[in-house]
């Protein structure tokens, strides 16, 4: 029913923007249209476990929802805040499936202004570094994840690690060439770094230009999680 990040990420190389928010409007009709007939399911339901079970299912559904729509391509043109846009993402992941298996996601993020289409593309990769994270790192199960976006004279470092055991004999799948590839389209790379403590995916761009700062962005550390 649904586009994983990886796919929408290798649908941006393929098509014309307008196909990708045709793509994207239409997974949110597909959800909505899950989500209701959960709702009347439940409705209909004479027992109070399975009425439980499909009301949770549905709240699970919104939650990725919103996630999905976190991801969409940014309706403004010019500049955008990194370190909100990365946070306001990281928040809608926090609310979908990571939270239901107890992991715990942080955001410490630096201001950094970019056009909207790199901005999205940034989201895009953090979006599956944080779902490999929870997938290979942490294996599904609880621990803790950090997303990192620092300002370094001119060049973007976005990190993503884990405290789990994540192993690099791990086949590099499409996920992984999808995030090289949109990492290539920002002028920059990604590097994996594994311990017994945990993996590091390191994004690494230079500012193509330096766009008019913005007054009210953030700066600091925060929970989105737990």
């Amino acid at each position: 029913m649904s586009l994983k990040y990886s796919e929408i990420s290798e649908a941006i190389s393929l098509q014309p923007l307008h196909l990708i928010d045709e793509i994207s409007h239409r997974v949110v009709n597909e959800y909505t249209e899950a989500i209701c007939a959960l709702g009347q399911a439940a409705m209909a339901a004479h027992d109070i476990q399975a009425q439980l079970a499909l009301t949770s299912a549905a709240i699970r559904l919104r939650a990725q929802v919103e996630a999905h729509r976190a991801l969409q391509a940014p309706a403004v043109d010019g500049p955008m805040n990194l370190a909100d846009y990365i946070g306001q993402l990281c928040a809608c992941l926090a609310r979908a499936p990571l939270a239901e298996n107890g992991m715990r996601l942080r955001v410490t993020a630096d201001e950094v202004w970019l056009d909207a289409d790199r901005c999205w593309r940034v989201g895009l990769i953090v979006a599956e570094l944080v779902r490999n994270a929870a997938r290979h790192g942490l294996s599904g199960g609880a621990g803790a994840i950090w997303v990192v976006v620092e300002d370094d004279a001119g060049y973007v470092r976005c990190s993503v690690c884990d405290d789990g055991g994540g192993s690099p004999g791990v086949r590099a799948g499409r996920g992984r060439r999808l995030v090289q590839a949109l990492a290539a389209e920002l002028g920059g790379s990604v590097a994996w770094s594994f311990a017994p403590n945990g993996c590091c995916a390191v994004l690494e761009f230079a500012l193509a230009r330096a766009p008019d700062r913005r007054v009210g962005a953030r700066e600091g550390a925060s929970d989105v999680l737990g």
